[in-house]
Formats: structure tokens, C-alpha cells, sequence
């Protein structure tokens, strides 16, 4: 099997990897009715998911590091499966909640060898369009794979996306094992020396960029629903269309994102990316009166966003090489705490004002995230 076949194999994975995670927001109604709880509990899903995501992966990718790559993605798809197994055999929430745990941290270890894994595949000066890769079968996951999870629970029931996924896994695993060449892995960095890596002033700002774009990022996707119902009143329909055509942006940016930073370079591709992200925020609050005018900017700040966030996983593995798996395992779970962050400001925010206020919020992190990445360029600058 060529390189670039066994890198649209990762890709294919990580659609299916990515479809396990989003498809549970289209169907708490369904697991709420079957665990007879609330769908607020139901929600608690996601969550435990990105805590043991954010927590799981950077540990399990430092004592995994050693180990060729193929076995580091070996390692990451059992657990991976395990949880995913766990899931539509579990009879009681508290082991569905344990199940989601253990899905999540599979995931998360997938996403980081993966990313490590397409680089090394990929062709000199290609690796960030590999990288890109991997996110494109997340992003896709999004379009296609939630509502085909519907169509699923709606035919037989919700635990059998779940079986459907570990087939699907279970194939995708075996091609892996004889398909996928040893790869070097990288000398285990014991925790004392990964803890100096935070002495690195360009790993704590490559990382402090990701918390403040993704707390932005967060705080619209948590609240996109209530902010377009601000606007005026959408039916279902309306809704299914925009949710579409956000999910194209997705894939679109996914796809262009660390593609072009192989041909232009990272920098200027992250600081196209973050202009994006920020003039759309403040058209969004100038025009925050206009749904046909708030959701072109979501188009564009959904496709900057997804074109952030593969080139952003590259400029870290590029800072300290030798700590690369590392490094994006940290990247992971930054983004996982930005995710938490965003939620949050945004709930205090709609608490204490309106819906309308998580867009300055947003527009400040990003502001942040702009200020953070020009201190990162200047510290390279001058090396």
C-alpha cells in the first residue's frame, strides 16, 4: 500500500473516530428515553468525554511515546474500541458514563498519533496536507456522519451506531496491522524533562494560542442554537440546511488549512486564519439584527476556524521535534480545557446580559490569541 493510501486510511478512521463523538448530541433525546433520564444528564455525556480526553491523552501518549508508531495507534484504537464496545451493552448510566471515558481517551490518543503518523508518511513538504487529512475525516464526521446516526437510531436504535462503528474500526484496524509500516516512535521523555518543556516560552505561547482561539470557538458552538433563534424564529428545516452548510465550511477549511500552509508557510496561514475568525465575530455583533448576514460570517468563521485548527497542530509538532507527540498530545487537551472555558464564560455571560454577548467575548480571546501569536512570532524571529 502507497504512503498516501495508507494516510486516507487514517482518514477514514478518523471519520468514524469522529462520528462516535459528535453523533451523541444528535440522539440525547433517544438515550435520554432509554436510560430514563433527563437530556440534561444525557449532556453530561459530552462532557465527561472531553474531560477524560483532555486528562487521558497527553499521559497516555507520554507512556506510549517509546513505541513505533504503529503500535502507539494500535494501543490508541483498543482503547478506542474498548469504550466503544462498552457503550451499547452498558445497562445503567453510570456505565455508559464510564464507557464515554474510556472512548474518549482512545479518540484522543488516535487523534494525536495520527496527526504524528500522516506527517512521517507524508512526502517532504507535505505534511501539513496529510495533517489536514486526519481533520478532514472529523470534519466530515460532522456532515455525514451525525445524521447517518440518526437515520440509524431512528431505523433500529442508538446503540447501534455503536456497533456499526466497531465493525467498521475493527476492519480499519486489521488493515492497519498489515498495512502500516513500523515507524520509529520517539525516545520516552521522562515527566521531569516534559515539564521543562513549559520553560520553553514557544511551547507555553503555542499553546496559550490554542486555549484563547478555542475558548472562541467553544463559546459559539455551544450557543449557536439560542443565537440564531435570537435573531428570528428558524424551523427544523432551516436549521438542517444551516447545520449543512456549516459542516461544508468545515470540511472545505479541514482540507485547505495545513495544505496551504505546505506551499505558503505556517505563519502566514495562522495569521490569515485568526483575521478571519475576528473581522467575522465583528461583522457578526454589527450585524447581529441580519440572520442572513450572521450566517455568512459563521460560514467564514466556521471554515477559518477548521482551517486553524489542523495548521495550528502542525506549527506545535515544528516547535521542539524530538517532543512532537507530546506536544500535540498537550495541544489536545488545551483544547479540550478551551472547550470547558468557553462554555462556561459564555453561560455567565447569557446569565448576567444576553445571548448576544458571548460575540465580544470571542472577540477578545481571539484579540488575545492575536497579541499571543505575535509574541510567538518574535521570539522565532529572533533565534
Amino acid at each position: 500500500m502507497k504512503n498516501n493510501l495508507r494516510i486516507y486510511l487514517l482518514t477514514l478512521i478518523s471519520f468514524f473516530v469522529g462520528t462516535s463523538q459528535f453523533v451523541i448530541a444528535g440522539v440525547l433525546d433517544k438515550i435520554s428515553e432509554s436510560m430514563n433520564i433527563s437530556i440534561s444528564a444525557a449532556g453530561q455525556l459530552i462532557t465527561v468525554y472531553a474531560i477524560a480526553s483532555g486528562i487521558g491523552t497527553p499521559i497516555v501518549a507520554m507512556v506510549i511515546a517509546k513505541h513505533h508508531q504503529k503500535k502507539q495507534l494500535l494501543i490508541a484504537l483498543s482503547i478506542f474500541l474498548t469504550g466503544v464496545f462498552l457503550t451499547p451493552i452498558a445497562t445503567n448510566f453510570e456505565f455508559l458514563i464510564l464507557a464515554r471515558m474510556v472512548t474518549g481517551i482512545g479518540a484522543g490518543v488516535f487523534v494525536v498519533v495520527s496527526y504524528i503518523l500522516a506527517s512521517k508518511l507524508a512526502k517532504e513538504g507535505r505534511q501539513g496536507s496529510a495533517m489536514s487529512n486526519i481533520a478532514l475525516g472529523f470534519s466530515l464526521s460532522l456532515v455525514l456522519g451525525v445524521p447517518i446516526g440518526r437515520s440509524i437510531t431512528i431505523m433500529y436504535d442508538w446503540q447501534m451506531i455503536f456497533w456499526t462503528i466497531l465493525a467498521l474500526v475493527l476492519i480499519g484496524t486489521v488493515f492497519i496491522i498489515y498495512h502500516i509500516p513500523n515507524i520509529l516512535g520517539q525516545e520516552r521523555i521522562p515527566l521531569n524533562k516534559q515539564l521543562k518543556l513549559l520553560n520553553n516560552h514557544k511551547v507555553v505561547l503555542g499553546l496559550s494560542l490554542s486555549f484563547f482561539i478555542f475558548i472562541a470557538f467553544s463559546i459559539i458552538t455551544t450557543y449557536i442554537a439560542p443565537l440564531l433563534l435570537s435573531i428570528k424564529p428558524i424551523n427544523e428545516h432551516t436549521f438542517s440546511l444551516i447545520f449543512l452548510l456549516l459542516g461544508i465550511a468545515s470540511v472545505i477549511g479541514s482540507k485547505l488549512g495545513a495544505s496551504l500552509a505546505d506551499r505558503i508557510g505556517i505563519a502566514p496561514i495562522i495569521f490569515t486564519t485568526l483575521t478571519i475568525i475576528i473581522l467575522s465575530f465583528i461583522m457578526m455583533y454589527l450585524f447581529s439584527h441580519s440572520l442572513p448576514m450572521t450566517i455568512i460570517m459563521l460560514l467564514f468563521w466556521t471554515m477559518a476556524m477548521w482551517m486553524f485548527g489542523p495548521t495550528q497542530s502542525y506549527n506545535l509538532s515544528t516547535l521542539v521535534p524530538n517532543a512532537s507527540t507530546i506536544l500535540v498530545g498537550l495541544n489536545s487537551s488545551i483544547i479540550q480545557v478551551g472547550f470547558a472555558a468557553g462554555a462556561a464564560l459564555g453561560g455567565i455571560a447569557i446569565s448576567l446580559f444576553s445571548i448576544k454577548s458571548i460575540i465580544p467575548i470571542g472577540i477578545l480571546s481571539v484579540l488575545i490569541g492575536i497579541l499571543v501569536f505575535a509574541q510567538l512570532l518574535k521570539i522565532e524571529r529572533n533565534i
